[in-house]
């Protein structure tokens, strides 16, 4: 199998913390991400593509820059944000990237200072995001890459609307939506990141 195409340390920190190697969807994955274009992926594991979410990122954006955010994963509970957090915590102890979360529990203010003061990833419930839009406390005018992580679940009543309030707010850039059924995510990604590819994982 070809080598991970991905930098040296974030190898390494793979290695470290057992995350490799890397199944075939996952490589699929950090092709898409590094790729730049727009993909919607079904899959039947999210917790391992989130390590590639996390690896991937990490070698594209490599060191902080300015102030705002490059990137922007939202994701439906803070437990996955937590986990996201703790990748990139791990996989990229070698650089000084800025990465925050956002949801709902911790006080807004804190979380809308923690952004203001310089970040490069944010990790975020739509429901969160949106109030921290709604006071000024996130700047999405720089947002590279978009995730959408369980795309299915950010689509549904009672999420879609935050969504795509979100989605109207960052540049025409890279998005990718990752879901475990199909549910809502075509109309999103027909309107929002279109031309887009579509695939599964692991096939």
């Amino acid at each position: 199998m070809a080598k991970l195409k991905l930098q040296q340390e974030v190898l390494e920190a793979l290695e470290a913390a057992e995350l490799l190697p890397f199944n075939k969807a996952q490589r699929t994955l950090v092709s898409s991400l590094k790729s730049g274009q727009n993909h919607w992926h079904l899959h039947e594991n999210a917790a391992e593509l989130r390590i590639a979410v996390a690896a991937t990122i990490i070698h594209s954006l490599k060191e902080s820059y300015e102030d705002v955010a490059r990137a922007l994963i939202l994701v439906a509970t803070a437990e996955i944000a937590d986990a996201y957090f703790e990748l990139f915590e791990n996989l990229g102890g070698h650089t000084d990237l800025r990465v925050w979360t956002a949801y709902e529990g911790p006080k807004i203010q804190q979380q809308k200072e923690d952004i203001y003061f310089g970040a490069d990833v944010v990790i975020a419930t739509p429901k969160r995001l949106n109030e921290l839009l709604n006071i000024e406390g996130f700047n999405s005018a720089s947002v590279q890459t978009l995730v959408l992580d369980e795309a299915d679940q950010l689509l549904k009543v009672g999420a879609i609307a935050f969504t795509q309030r979100i989605s109207d707010s960052i540049p025409p850039k890279q998005r990718i939506a990752l879901s475990s059924s199909e549910k809502s995510v075509a109309a999103y990604m027909n309107r929002f990141a279109f031309p887009f590819t579509k695939g599964k994982l692991g096939e």
